[in-house]
């Protein structure tokens, strides 16, 4: 996908279902017509005038304002290159407001855009299968870095020195073996210093490269207020799959509690098993409480929102309904329902043909911390928890607000495999509660860079589940009454007034999703 689509329009992490159904391998595998040349007879299309056909009969079946789309799509232009057939079209529509929206300016008043839906080009070691779990490990070339943050320090715009603030480190990774983490800043790549002017494509190129690509990362730890340590190192990215089990563990230090906290990167059913395997280690700690914090996390499989839900309310979930669907008009008009209705996995998981018994908590309430990059599966396990009156006390940041998802298709043109993934349809849950575009309000807000909402100061990113950790102990004062973070502002990256400013950060196609994926 272009990068220079990036700014605009950002995806969700499909909070979906991956569809595998007759209807999309009917769209997908319709033959290309082919075009008259100028002696009357027949030319076959180009590989990019069969993409945007299939695209243009899969949007016109599954996407959730189909109707409108088809009207204004009476006479596609199929010659356009695919990514712009594809983004043209659906941000040329009106109705299509939970898709397609302004989601603010930047730092020179442009309008910012959000689109979900969003289509790839996959790369060509992509492979599939079908196991246990059934749904395969996401797989792409990354330097295992989880996301970054990018800031400014300086007295002024003119002045200011740009860092990129990261924010997680996944395992066994490039960055990890390079010895990054959460919390450190990185200022030059390449050896070019960050600059307002450059820092989406350097954001892009740590974050989505496109293939195997050596970088040099420079930049700064900080503690105590100051620089403690600089680092100068060289990353060479990998085709790897990354566990989005950040961190798990059960803190015993407090009498009478046993809180268990998982940080969860992304919804991606391919590694539910080590998922599962926390939860299995929850219940056998007998776990009083729980912290889930989701607050990068921009969704994925539905079927994972599903086991993490299911476990947490372990038998008041049984013979509940977990979410219900929306589709569009004509997909709603063949089931004669007005909702679709899924349960809780309370007898069996699909993605592991097995039980989930031995992961149930049985828990009264949640404590999940959440940011604006929580959205789709993520905001799917608190509405679909609420929707069953288990109680979610949200700590954090207003969170994204998609409550729609995806079902995508694969097809192959030529030498290349396409995936096309557009919202189909809206998540509501046992209640018939869907409205939640704008986001779920934190009943505690709690900025992480400024817990203590002091104008123009930085607080650099503590690590997970430590009591140095804004979000996370305030969950653990709620739980039992003593809140463990330091007030001496230790964690202060700057001491100065008014230096320090968060700017917008780059918006991510394929980034927070709701995917749903329907398994035998």
């Amino acid at each position: 996908m272009k990068k220079t689509l990036f700014w605009m329009l950002f995806a969700s992490l499909l909070m979906g279902t991956t569809s595998c159904s007759d209807d999309n391998t009917e769209a997908a595998s319709k033959p290309p017509v082919t075009n008259p040349d100028d002696s009357g007879g027949q030319v076959p299309l180009s590989e990019n005038e069969e993409v945007n056909q299939k695209v243009h009969d899969y949007l016109s079946k599954m996407y959730l304002w189909n109707h409108e789309y088809k009207q204004v799509m009476q006479q596609p232009d199929f010659t356009k290159n695919y990514e712009d057939f594809f983004y043209d079209a659906l941000s040329g529509l009106k109705e299509n407001t939970l898709d397609y929206r302004l989601v603010g300016v930047d730092d020179q008043g442009r309008p910012r855009y959000r689109l979900f839906s969003f289509i790839e080009q996959l790369p060509s070691n992509t492979a599939r299968s079908r196991g246990i779990p059934q749904i395969e490990k996401e797989a792409n070339y990354s330097f295992g870095v989880t996301g970054l943050l990018p800031i400014a320090i300086g007295q002024s715009a003119q002045d200011a020195t740009v860092f990129f603030c990261v924010q997680g480190v996944y395992a066994d990774s490039p960055a990890a073996r390079a010895g990054l983490k959460r919390g450190m800043m990185i200022h030059t790549l390449n050896g070019r210093p960050l600059t307002p002017e450059n820092v989406d494509d350097s954001y892009f190129t740590l974050l989505a490269p496109d293939g195997v690509l050596d970088v040099q990362v420079a930049g700064e730890e900080i503690g105590e207020g100051q620089v403690v340590n600089k680092f100068d190192v060289n990353l060479t990215s990998q085709w790897m799959s990354v566990n989005p089990v950040l961190k798990s563990g059960v803190n015993e230090t407090y009498a009478g509690h046993r809180i268990g906290y998982l940080n969860y990167a992304s919804f991606d059913a391919g590694f539910d098993l080590e998922l599962f395997e926390v939860f299995k280690e929850f219940r056998s700690k007998q776990v009083t409480d729980v912290i889930l914090d989701l607050r990068y996390n921009g969704g994925g499989h539905t079927v994972s929102a599903d086991l993490i839900s299911t476990c947490i309310a372990g038998e008041a979930a049984k013979d509940k309904v977990f979410m219900k669907l929306r589709y569009n008009k004509e997909r709603m008009a063949k089931f004669r329902l007005e909702y679709v209705e899924e349960p809780f996995s309370v007898k069996e998981y699909s993605n592991l043909k097995a039980s989930l018994a031995d992961g149930f908590l049985n828990l009264k309430r949640v404590y999940c911390l959440v940011g604006a990059a929580t959205a789709s599966a993520s905001e799917l396990v608190i509405n679909a928890l609420r929707g069953i009156d288990l109680e979610v006390i949200l700590i954090g940041e207003p969170t994204t607000g998609k409550n729609v998802g995806m079902e995508y298709t694969d097809f192959e043109v030529g030498a290349h495999t396409y995936r096309v993934v557009p919202i189909t349809f809206q998540s509501y849950n046992a209640k018939n509660f869907g409205a939640y575009e704008n986001g779920f309000q934190p009943e505690f807000v709690v900025d992480e860079t400024n817990p203590f909402k002091e104008e123009g100061r930085f607080y650099v990113y503590r690590p997970f589940g430590s009591n140095e950790e804004p979000l996370y102990a305030k969950a653990i004062e709620l739980i039992t009454g003593t809140n463990p973070l330091a007030k001496a502002r230790s964690a202060q990256l700057r001491a100065l007034p008014k230096v320090s400013r968060v700017l917008p950060v780059p918006l991510r196609p394929g980034f927070g999703g709701m995917l749903k994926v329907d398994l035998p």
